[in-house]
């Protein structure tokens, strides 16, 4: 049987040669997948309401633009190990604030915190690409092979990726405290042991693995958001470097910094947002 493994095997080299094909191919199996699957076409809609204040007319416009970047997202990995990533910040990216990342040429850890939002992914390699060591921690998806497959096209650029889990952890925290780079995504809490936090005036658990490396390692806290234009074209927010002291109160107001942030660029933006799970059922706990 084929598997989704063998497509993005095999399919992978001819949709990252040809992007100025594969995005708008990409962009069309988001509407068929629209058309095709009502439950998963339900769950976006969902996700959205939220965020635009239960207006369904645009909660559902908002869905639909999200799954088209869903789509795209794959895109972009594929393509990853046939771009040039020192120059694709100049070519694909208009930067906002971006004296901020003066914080990536200071000696030290350094994390770099973001949202499943327009295309984090390519945007956060590209930026990190200053000739110092790169780690992230990524979802395990199923079945294996398949992010064994997205690992590999992954760490063409330059990073190292592992599992999120005990083993990532250590190898985060590792790269740490030799003052390396480490890129965690900090809006989705798949090791289900986060804290309840205010995320768009409602409460849902966020992890707090990332707070809890920076307090223990020392390492700065750089926040970076970005969002799609279009296909292979972005816009990178970067927000204002903090640290994070060794105390539960402090990790708690360090996420609570974070959902600060990131609220209203979901409330702004919400088809930005690629999150495909059920969001507030899952990661709910209680109405804020």
């Amino acid at each position: 049987m084929i598997g989704r493994h063998h497509v993005l095997r095999y399919g992978a080299p001819i949709i990252g040669r040809i992007p100025a094909v594969s995005y708008p191919v990409a962009a069309a199996v988001g509407w068929a997948t629209w058309q095709l699957r009502p439950g998963f076409r339900r769950t976006l809609i969902r996700n959205m309401l939220p965020l635009v204040d239960g207006d369904r007319a645009r909660a559902r416009s908002e869905a639909r633009l999200a799954l088209r970047n869903i789509s795209r997202y794959w895109v972009d990995i594929a393509t990853i190990p046939y771009r040039d990533m020192s120059r694709f910040e100049e070519r694909h990216i208009r930067l906002v604030n971006g004296e901020r990342l003066a914080a990536l040429d200071r000696p030290g850890p350094l994390i770099i915190v973001s949202a499943h939002t327009g295309g984090a992914e390519i945007c956060l390699q590209a930026i990190t690409f200053r000739g110092r060591a790169f780690t992230a921690l990524v979802e395990q998806i199923q079945p294996p092979e398949m992010t064994l497959q997205l690992n590999r096209l992954r760490s063409a650029g330059g990073g190292a990726f592992h599992i999120a889990g005990t083993a990532g952890a250590l190898a985060a925290f590792r790269a740490l405290r030799a003052g390396g780079v480490v890129g965690l995504m900090a809006d989705r809490d798949i090791q289900a042991n986060g804290l309840c936090i205010d995320v768009a005036g409602r409460m849902v658990r966020l992890p707090r693995g990332p707070w809890e490396l920076a307090a223990r390692t020392g390492a700065t806290v750089l926040p970076i958001f970005a969002t799609r234009a279009w296909n292979d074209r972005f816009t990178v927010t970067v927000e204002e470097p903090f640290l994070v002291e060794d105390t539960p109160d402090a990790i708690c107001v360090a996420m609570q910094r974070f959902a600060r942030v990131l609220s209203p660029l979901l409330r702004a933006q919400p088809g930005q947002w690629c999150v495909p799970e059920d969001f507030w059922a899952e990661h709910g706990c209680g109405q804020g």
